[in-house]
């Protein structure tokens, strides 16, 4: 979907987006935390995938159950707490991922950094107006990543052994974008 990119890219900042509306969206949910692990992911929506891709992302990564994680610890500077969001190419995917994007858009999730939105096939085959849909997400957040549908995850759970190489590379990209600068990703 993403024509042999392995991630779009988008405005690296709130501040690089023109013009967010939110009028009318709810706040995004928010959990306090003095957790610092290598990235949180965020699921925008129930069953969006983020424990599938904590498993495929290693120990060091956790899932934010929904929430926008905010470090409230002694720390200062305050951490670098890196952010990706996960959703689903389906109807409420889509708009959980639209919303997300806008209130990060206009600097309304504080605290910590987007890496960016990785949007995962609910089927076999999307509608060219999924496809359309889940490229636009993808460019209004800092990266997006794609992962097509994979069959073999209905009937196994997914391992870092077992999944192929455009997805590993995926995952390897997602992780290097979380690594704090001069420090060797695992």
């Amino acid at each position: 979907m993403w024509n042999n990119a392995l991630a779009l890219r988008g405005p690296s900042t709130p501040a690089a987006v023109p013009n967010s509306n939110i009028d009318g969206l709810a706040p995004w949910p928010t959990q306090n935390t003095t957790n610092r692990p290598l990235l949180t992911v965020v699921g925008l929506h129930g069953g969006a995938g983020a424990t599938t891709l904590c498993s495929l992302l290693g120990i060091d990564v956790v899932d934010g159950h929904g929430a926008w994680p905010v470090f409230t610890g002694w720390d200062r500077p305050l951490p670098d707490m890196p952010v990706l969001a996960v959703a689903r190419t389906h109807h409420a995917g889509v708009a959980a991922a639209s919303r997300f994007a806008r209130l990060w858009g206009a600097d309304q999730l504080p605290a910590s950094r987007l890496l960016g939105i990785v949007m995962v096939d609910d089927g076999p085959k999307l509608t060219s107006q999924q496809r359309l849909v889940a490229r636009r997400l993808g460019q209004m957040t800092p990266h997006g990543w794609h992962i097509p549908w994979q069959e073999n995850w209905r009937h196994e759970a997914p391992t870092p052994t077992t999944i192929g190489g455009r997805l590993k590379r995926v995952l390897a990209n997602i992780r290097s974008l979380a690594t704090p600068t001069g420090e060797n990703p695992t």
